[in-house]
């Protein structure tokens, strides 16, 4: 071996439950140097997942793996083969740019789709905007607005209220309307 050429991992995945590592190291030496094989399986049912990674002697055997390998039907299934990226999904760019099998890249998408279609419009709480605004249950007009007319008290996800400017308003409802000064229900029957 030479000591600038390093070794290669590869990932293959879309593999039979059936296909033991044994057969990959078959199939994958016939490329070149094969290190080690190791097929993914569940740990409480020891049944594979379905992907494995397969470590090559050179760089050069890796490629040849990726080229010849790639796509080949496997106990009736197309396995596909390519670089493994690790974790993070993004793996060392490769120099040869087009080919289909090697790491995906960071595709940056256009701003329009980058764009939220739907903004949301910030609701501000208007006692915390105006200090002289105070919750009072005499306030019918204002507590209205935090009412629907079923008479049931709107979130503060439709209302744009802190959760303590919440809490004052509810109560202040709750007391105009047991007083009489509001109405359970704004439909007329």
């Amino acid at each position: 071996m030479n000591s600038g050429v390093s070794k290669k991992k590869l990932f293959i995945s879309n593999l039979d439950f059936e296909v033991t590592s044994e057969q990959l190291r078959t199939l994958f030496e016939e490329a070149g140097g094969c290190l080690s094989v190791v097929v993914a399986s569940d740990r409480e049912t020891k049944r594979s997942k379905g992907f494995a990674f397969v470590e090559m002697d050179r760089e050069e055997d890796a490629q040849k793996a990726i080229e010849s390998l790639n796509n080949r039907t496997v106990n009736g299934r197309p396995m596909k083969v390519c670089e493994d990226r690790g974790k993070g999904g993004m793996g060392a760019p490769s120099g040869d740019g087009g080919s289909d099998s090697g790491p995906r890249r960071f595709e940056p998408l256009p701003s329009i789709q980058r764009m939220q279609l739907f903004k949301r419009r910030k609701k501000l709480d208007p006692f915390t905007d105006d200090p002289t605004k105070s919750v009072d249950y005499k306030d019918v007009v204002m507590l209205s607005r935090f009412v629907s007319e079923r008479g049931r008290i709107l979130s503060r996800r439709l209302t744009g209220l802190s959760a303590f400017n919440q809490r004052k308003v509810s109560k202040a409802i709750k007391r105009a309307q047991s007083l009489g000064l509001m109405a359970y229900t704004s439909i007329q029957t």
